[in-house]
């Protein structure tokens, strides 16, 4: 049987050829649905969370975040949230954000095990630091999450392995 005039297909043979070409080009293509974004502010500022939602119901923590604080007396790190000032970062500083496990008390992370914690109606970050300043013992403290201050760094998007721990 013919087709009608006017509608044109190909065989079999030609259709297998073109799977078996679109198949093999597609590892040498990049996957970007699965690459991981990094947390937006709420309106007011605050990061509320350092885990982001995948595509495929997985989550991804945002581990390294970087002080855009402008002020010349750097980003005060405190001991506990809102408590007495631990160390200071510089802007261009690298912090680590430290994950607790979920539902487990006396860690310093929230009940989900996010970095990210609530106290005073304001959102804090328990991070690690290298305070290259030496301004104080940097160790585990809470910076404010705030865009005002931090800024989450999507290591995906950095080529070379810059952040490796």
């Amino acid at each position: 049987m013919k087709p009608p005039p006017g509608n044109r297909s190909i065989g079999k043979g030609a259709t297998r050829l073109l799977v078996s070409l679109l198949a093999g080009l597609a590892p040498a293509c990049p996957l970007w649905a699965q690459t991981a974004s990094v947390p937006p502010p709420a309106t007011n500022g605050d990061f509320l969370t350092a885990l982001q939602p995948g595509n495929r119901g997985n989550v991804y923590p945002t581990r390294k975040w970087l002080v855009v604080d402008p002020d010349p007396t750097y980003l005060n790190c405190r001991v506990q949230p809102d408590g007495a000032v631990r160390s200071r970062f510089p802007a261009g500083a690298v912090l680590t954000a430290i994950f607790g496990a979920a539902g487990v008390h006396g860690t310093g992370a929230s009940e989900t095990g996010d970095a990210i914690v609530q106290a005073h109606g304001t959102a804090w970050l328990r991070v690690s630091g290298t305070d290259p300043l030496r301004v104080g013992e940097a160790g585990v403290c809470y910076v404010r999450a705030n865009q005002r201050y931090i800024a989450p760094i999507n290591e995906e998007a950095i080529q070379g392995g810059v952040f490796n721990d």
